[in-house]
C-alpha cells in the first residue's frame, strides 16, 4: 500500500528533454549523433532493435496519445499496445483490469479489424499513430493469430465459415513438449485458428496490412510458437509465417516463452528472452549482480534477435512474480537489461497505484499505467543506449563487488548498477578514457586515471557516466506529496542533483539539508489541524520550490466488543468485509462480505458480531475486484474483545491509538470525527436521516446539537448556521 520512496515528482518531467540529448560526447572524444537517428530532437533510434520499447499495457490509443511527449522524453523509441481487434466484450463490458471487466479479453478476437471497447476506436488508433511519427516513436501492436474466443457465438460469421475450415478441431494441449500438440491443439480453452488454411492466413495477413496502412510499424506475435513453422514435421507444418510477415512493418517479434524453440523461429523474426527475464528478477531479488551469471542470455537465437525484458504482462498475471520486486528494483534490473548490447528492451507498464501488496491498483483499462517509465534513472539508461548502439559492451563487478555491475559501451560511457544499501565507493579498472566523468541523473563527479574509474554510488542506484555534466536544475522526491495522516508522519525528502537544499514549516525557519531529510510531522499538531511543508532546492543550472500540505486526522471509533478497522487509502469504493472460520455462520461469510461503515476521513469500521471472535478477515472493494490481502493469501486474525486497525499493510491493535477502552471525547457537531465541523458532517446526517446510513451512538451525540436526544433537521440546520459564521456555538433548544 505505500507509495515508493523513489517516486520522482512532475517537476523533473520538464528536465528529461535536456537528458535524453546524449549525442554530445559520452567519452573521451565527442559522440555524433546517431546515423539515421529519428530528427525529432529527442535522440531516439530510427530503428527499433537500437532503442527500447514502452509497453503500455492496457492504454487506450487516446491515454497513449496524451503521454507522446512524456515517452519522448523519456527516450522510449516505441510503444507496444495492447491487442487493438475487436474482441469479447466481458463482464457487460466492464472496464477493471480484473474483477468487473478483465484485461484478457483483447486477447479474445471476435473479428480482424481495428478498434475495440477497450482501448478505441480505428480513427483514435490512426490519430494515435500520427502524433506518435511527430515524436519519432513507432508503434507496435500486440497480435493474436492462435486463436479466437472460446465464445463461439462471438465470432464473425465468415469467419466461422471459411472455406478450408476456420479452425483445428483437437482438444487442449496435454503435452507441452510435443510439437504437434502445442501447435494443432487448443491453448486454455481458446479456439484454436487453422493456420494451415491459405484462407485463415490471408485474413491474418489482411488484417496486419490494415494495421499498417493505418500507421503500425510493427508487430508482437501472442503465443507465436503456438503456431507452426516450415521445419515442423510435414504433417502439420506450414508456410503461415512466411505468408503473415510479409506486411510492410519494420519490426516484428513473437512470444516465445523459454527458449527450446527460439532459435528455430528467429529464421522469420525476433523473438522473446523470457528466460533472461527470470535471470535478472532473480539476480535484483538475491542482490547478486555477479557478471558472468547475468551476462548469458541462455537462449539458442542470436543476441541481435532477443527482445529482453525484467518482466512481462505474462509472468506479472501469471505466475505471482509481481510481489518480487518493488518499482525501485525493477529499475535496477531496466538499467541492467537497457544498458547491454544484446537484445531490444521491452519496459511492462505496471497498472498505476500498484505495489507487492497490490497487483492491480487503481485497476482500470484505457488509464495509463506507473510513472516509473518517466523515472530519471530510466530516462537516462534509455537515452544511453539510444547513442551506444553498435558498440560493444564489457560487464564486470566494480571492485570485485558482486552487489553492483558495471556495463561499459566501447570506451564512450558506462552504467553502474548498485543492489547494495550501503554506499560503494568505486576503485575499479575500466576502459574509459582518462578525465573527469558525471552521472547523467546527478551530476555527480567521477574519475578516470590510468585506467582505474572512482567516484561513489548510492546505495540501490543507477549511476549513468558521460564526460559533460547535464544541464538540468534540481529536482526533488517526497515519500508523501500531500494528503492526510493520522498520529505522527514520517517525511522522507530526497533531492538530486542539488548544491543547495531546504525545508520549512508553514513559513518558518528554511532548514538547510543535503541530499535527504526526514521531517516528523504531527507531534505538535491537533487532529483536524494541516501544515505546509515548503522545500527548495538549487544548483548552477537553476532552482526548485515545491509546496505540500498534510492533514493530521482523528482516530474515529465504532463502539463494540470486536471491531475491524479499515483505513482506506487506495479509495475503494463499495468497502466491505469479509469473515471466515471462528465456527459462525451469517452474510459475512459469504463473499464478497458485507459493507463497512464509514466513519468518515477514509476510515472504515465494523463490528463482529457474537462468534466470529477467533476467525479471519479480509477486506474489499469496487464490487470485490480488489482485496486486502491478496488472492491467493489468508485472512487477518482477530480474536474476541479486540479492535484490530487495517493500514499501509499493518494489521495491529486500534485501541493503542484511541487510549484503551475509552473512545476519546468527539466535539459537537463533528460527526465524522475529523475534527472539523464541515459540510461532510451534514451531509452525513442527511444519509442517516433518509436512511441511507447508519451512524453510531457517538456520533449521533455529535450530531444532536440542538440536545433533542436523536438526530432531525433542526440539527442539521444549526450546523450549517456554524459553518456559516451565523451563530459560534450550540445551545439546547429550550434556550433559543
Amino acid at each position: 500500500m505505500k507509495k515508493s520512496r523513489n517516486r520522482f515528482i512532475s517537476a523533473v518531467l520538464s528536465a528529461l528533454l535536456l537528458l535524453t540529448a546524449f549525442s554530445c560526447a559520452v567519452g573521451a572524444q565527442p559522440l555524433q549523433a546517431q546515423k539515421g537517428a529519428a530528427p525529432d530532437g529527442y535522440g531516439l533510434t530510427e530503428k527499433v532493435e537500437d532503442g527500447a520499447i514502452l509497453h503500455a499495457w492496457c492504454w487506450s490509443f487516446q491515454t497513449i496519445r496524451e503521454n507522446l511527449e512524456n515517452i519522448a522524453k523519456a527516450g522510449f523509441s516505441a510503444v507496444q499496445t495492447s491487442p487493438i481487434n475487436e474482441c469479447l466484450v466481458g463482464d457487460n463490458g466492464g472496464m477493471q483490469l480484473m474483477g468487473n471487466g478483465k484485461w484478457y479479453y483483447h486477447y479474445q478476437p471476435t473479428d480482424y479489424k481495428i478498434g475495440n471497447y477497450q482501448l478505441g476506436t480505428e480513427q483514435e488508433f490512426k490519430e494515435l499513430c500520427d502524433e506518435a511519427h511527430k515524436y519519432g516513436i513507432k508503434i507496435i501492436v500486440d497480435v493474436v493469430a492462435n486463436h479466437m474466443t472460446s465464445s463461439t457465438g462471438s465470432i464473425k460469421s465468415y469467419i466461422k465459415n471459411m472455406e478450408g475450415g476456420a479452425f483445428h478441431n483437437g482438444g487442449g494441449i496435454s503435452n507441452y513438449g510435443d510439437r504437434k500438440d502445442v501447435t494443432q491443439n487448443s491453448l486454455l480453452g481458446l479456439i484454436d485458428l487453422n493456420t494451415q488454411n491459405p484462407n485463415i492466413q490471408q485474413l491474418i495477413l489482411n488484417y496486419l496490412k490494415q494495421c499498417v496502412a493505418a500507421g503500425a510499424d510493427g508487430f508482437r506475435y501472442d503465443a507465436a510458437k503456438h503456431i507452426e513453422i516450415p521445419e515442423d514435421d510435414p504433417s502439420f507444418a506450414s508456410d503461415f509465417w512466411p505468408v503473415v510477415l510479409d506486411n510492410g512493418s519494420r519490426f516484428q517479434y513473437g512470444e516465445i516463452l523459454g527458449s527450446a524453440d527460439c532459435g528455430n523461429y528467429q529464421k522469420y523474426m525476433h523473438v522473446t528472452a523470457s528466460e533472461y527475464g527470470g535471470t535478472i528478477r532473480n539476480a535484483i531479488r538475491n542482490g547478486d549482480l555477479n557478471a558472468n551469471s547475468i551476462s548469458s542470455y541462455s537462449n539458442s537465437a542470436s543476441e541481435d534477435k532477443l527482445v529482453t525484458w525484467v518482466e512481462s504482462h505474462d509472468n506479472y498475471c501469471g505466475d505471482g512474480s509481481w510481489r518480487e520486486l518493488n518499482e525501485q528494483q525493477v529499475k535496477l534490473g531496466w538499467a541492467i537489461i537497457t544498458a547491454r548490447s544484446g537484445g531490444t528492451p521491452l519496459f511492462f507498464s505496471r497498472p498505476k497505484g500498484s505495489s507487492t501488496s497490490d497487483q492491480w491498483g487503481d485497476n482500470l483499462i484505457g488509464a495509463a499505467g506507473s510513472d516509473l517509465y518517466k523515472d530519471p534513472e530510466v530516462a537516462a539508461v534509455n537515452s544511453f543506449r539510444n547513442t551506444m548502439a553498435g558498440l560493444d559492451e564489457t560487464l564486470s563487478n566494480p571492485n570485485g563487488n558482486t552487489k553492483a555491475v558495471m556495463i561499459e559501451r566501447g570506451n564512450r560511457g558506462a552504467v553502474i548498477v548498485s543492489a547494495d544499501s550501503e554506499p560503494l565507493e568505486v576503485d575499479t579498472k575500466t576502459k574509459l578514457a582518462d578525465g573527469v566523468y558525471y552521472d547523467k541523473v546527478t551530476n555527480d563527479e567521477f574519475t578516470v586515471q590510468a585506467g582505474r574509474l572512482t567516484g561513489t554510488v548510492a546505495g540501490g542506484r543507477v549511476v549513468v557516466l558521460t564526460n559533460e555534466k547535464t544541464e538540468l536544475p534540481p529536482y526533488m522526491a517526497v515519500s508523501k506529496e500531500s494528503g492526510s495522516f493520522r498520529g505522527t508522519l514520517a517525511l522522507s525528502i530526497d533531492v538530486l542533483a542539488a548544491d543547495e537544499a531546504y525545508y520549512q514549516l508553514d513559513g518558518g525557519e528554511k532548514v538547510p539539508f543535503t541530499k535527504s531529510a526526514v521531517v516528523l510531522l504531527g507531534e505538535n499538531m491537533n487532529e483536524g489541524d494541516s501544515v505546509t511543508v515548503t522545500v527548495g532546492a538549487k544548483n548552477e543550472f537553476g532552482s526548485i520550490e515545491e509546496r505540500y500540505t498534510y492533514k493530521k486526522l482523528s482516530y474515529p471509533v465504532l463502539e463494540g466488543k470486536t471491531v475491524a478497522y479499515f483505513d482506506n487509502a487506495q479509495g475503494w469504493e463499495d468497502v466491505k468485509i469479509y469473515a471466515y472460520g471462528g465456527g459462525a455462520q451469517g452474510d459475512i461469510t459469504k463473499w464478497p462480505g458485507v459493507p463497512m461503515q464509514d466513519l468518515g476521513s477514509g476510515m472504515f469500521a465494523y463490528e463482529l458480531p457474537e462468534g466470529f471472535g477467533g476467525c479471519k478477515v479480509m477486506f474489499n472493494g469496487n464490487d470485490g475486484s480488489v482485496q486486502y490481502p491478496g488472492h491467493n493469501e489468508a485472512g487477518l486474525d482477530i480474536e474476541p474483545d479486540t479492535w484490530m486497525y487495517c493500514h499501509d499493510g499493518v494489521w495491529e491493535d486500534y485501541k493503542q491509538y484511541v487510549g484503551g477502552d475509552t473512545p476519546p471525547e468527539r466535539k459537537l457537531g463533528d460527526v465524522t470525527g475529523d475534527g472539523n465541523i464541515n459540510l461532510q458532517d451534514v451531509l452525513e446526517i442527511q444519509k442517516h436521516l433518509a436512511g441511507i446510513l447508519v451512524l453510531s451512538e457517538e456520533q449521533i451525540t455529535a450530531g444532536d446539537v440542538n440536545f433533542s436526544g436523536k438526530l432531525e433537521v433542526s440539527d442539521v440546520l444549526e450546523i450549517q448556521k456554524y459553518i456559516a459564521h451565523i451563530i459560534d456555538g450550540f445551545q439546547r433548544a429550550a434556550d433559543f
